[in-house]
Order: C-alpha cells, then sequence, then structure tokens
C-alpha cells in the first residue's frame, strides 16, 4: 500500500466511524466524535501491510474506534466544564459512543473481543487512577509504563483478539511515542496534565521541567525506534510505507537516530 491510500484508508474508517455515532443533538454542541489519527493507523496496520482484512475485521475496527472516541469525549471534560449544558452534552456523548461501541459487538457475536476490550477499559482506567496515587519521590517508571497501557490497551486488544497479535508493538511504542511527544510540547508551554503532574513528583524529577523534558524525550525517541524497528519487519523498509506510517505517530528523526542503527 502506498502513503496516498494509507491516508484514503484513515479518513474512510474515520468518516464510517462517525457515520455510526452520529446524532443531531451531540453534533451541534460538541462537533464530531473525536478519534486521533494516529489511534485509527493502529487499528489499520495489519491492512496496510497486506493481510486479508474481512468483514469482522472492520466492524471490530469501527467498533474500537467508537470507544475512543468515548474516551476522548471523557477525557476532554474539565471541572468547569462539566457544569454547563456543552460538558454534560460532552459526557453524554461519551456514554452514548460507548454504547454504541457494544452494540456493534452485540450484533457481531464476537464474545471474545467483548471481553477483551472491555478488560482493556479496565485496565486502562485503573491506570489513569494511579497517576493520581503517584507520591512524591515515587520512581517515575511505572508513570511511563502506565502510559503505555493507557494509550494502546484498547487498540492491543483488537489486534490481539482479531489475530494480528503480531502487529501489537508497533501500535503500542507508535501510540506510546506519539503521547509523549503530546506530553512534552504541553510541558514546554507550561501546561500540565494528570501525568506531568505526578511525573513531575517522581524522584531524580523533583518538580524540574527541564529534567523532565530531558527524560520524557529520551523515552519518547526509544518508543520511536522501537515503531520503525517493528513496521520494518512488516514491509520494504526502503519504500515509502513504513515512514509515512512513522510521520503519522509524530516520529521524524531519521530512524539511524532512533535505534543507534545505520539504515
Amino acid at each position: 500500500m502506498n502513503p496516498t491510500n494509507l491516508h484514503t484508508e484513515v479518513e474512510q474508517l474515520n468518516d464510517e466511524i462517525s457515520r455510526l455515532l452520529a446524532n443531531r443533538t451531540l453534533l451541534k454542541h460538541t462537533g464530531r466524535p473525536v478519534v486521533p489519527v494516529p489511534v485509527l493507523t493502529s487499528l489499520l496496520l495489519p491492512k496496510f501491510f497486506g493481510e486479508q482484512w474481512e468483514e469482522k475485521d472492520r466492524l471490530s475496527a469501527v467498533a474500537a474506534g467508537a470507544l475512543y472516541a468515548a474516551f476522548s469525549a471523557h477525557d476532554s471534560i474539565g471541572r468547569e466544564a462539566s457544569e454547563n449544558l456543552q460538558g454534560q452534552l460532552t459526557v453524554l456523548a461519551g456514554d452514548y459512543y460507548s454504547g454504541v461501541h457494544y452494540r456493534i459487538l452485540a450484533e457481531m457475536e464476537d464474545i471474545h473481543l467483548i471481553r477483551g476490550l472491555s478488560a482493556s477499559v479496565t485496565e486502562m482506567s485503573e491506570r489513569k487512577i494511579r497517576l493520581y496515587e503517584h507520591r512524591e519521590g515515587d520512581s517515575p517508571e511505572p508513570l511511563l509504563s502506565y502510559i503505555e497501557t493507557i494509550e494502546s490497551g484498547t487498540v492491543s486488544a483488537f489486534l490481539m483478539e482479531r489475530g494480528y497479535g503480531q502487529y501489537e508493538a508497533a501500535a503500542r511504542h507508535g501510540l506510546t511515542a506519539c503521547r509523549l511527544h503530546g506530553e512534552s510540547r504541553i510541558l514546554r508551554e507550561g501546561g500540565r496534565t494528570p501525568f506531568l503532574n505526578a511525573f513531575l513528583r517522581s524522584e531524580g524529577i523533583s518538580g524540574n521541567p527541564a529534567e523532565a523534558a530531558r527524560v520524557l524525550d529520551r523515552c519518547r525517541q526509544f518508543h520511536a525506534g522501537r515503531l520503525i524497528e517493528e513496521t520494518a519487519t512488516f514491509g520494504n523498509r526502503t519504500g515509502d510505507l513504513v515512514p509515512a506510517i512513522a510521520g503519522i505517530y509524530r516520529i521524524t528523526e531519521p530512524a539511524s537516530i532512533q535505534t543507534g542503527k545505520k539504515d
């Protein structure tokens, strides 16, 4: 698959998810459902690299995308926003999208995928809670592990349950690198997130934004390198597909910088 077709496939999956989640009132007040492009790309990795993509794969990817739309809606709510009409409708949008996700899976009668995705939601929620439990002077390592689960848990469950486990590591590392890129940007701009608040409390960071940025960038480069290594085993390393996918995950350094290896 060439890079042009890659972007077309991502847009088509996004459009299909949006159509299934469409609700006139929610569209008016909360806008189109949000499923990040790296998530859509992760769901489609098997198709990009030539795997047989069946109707159940397509519907399962749509269901997983609907679940991510629910996460995005719920995560976008701040304390103040939750008290106004738009905030309340955004919460309802998240619940609505989650319900559509379960309806799709129920119609497919895919019990294994339902269980896998449900377990991923539980695990992701537990990791989000643990961000708030992180104490002053605790090691930062668990937090970085939590981010992997929070970002990729549902995609990982989808890939494993649909028989595409060989793509799970690439998706997990790509989504983690992308999240760390976003956290670093917020940190540089002086913003804070639950993850950054916990990370700055960690041993060796001690509230120092510069040190936090250095550690986050080092971790991002590690995950970026692993994404390149994983995807290079699926396709032609000299072709355009691998760098195109890396670009979607906001990975722009040469592979030799990311992995320490020469091309």
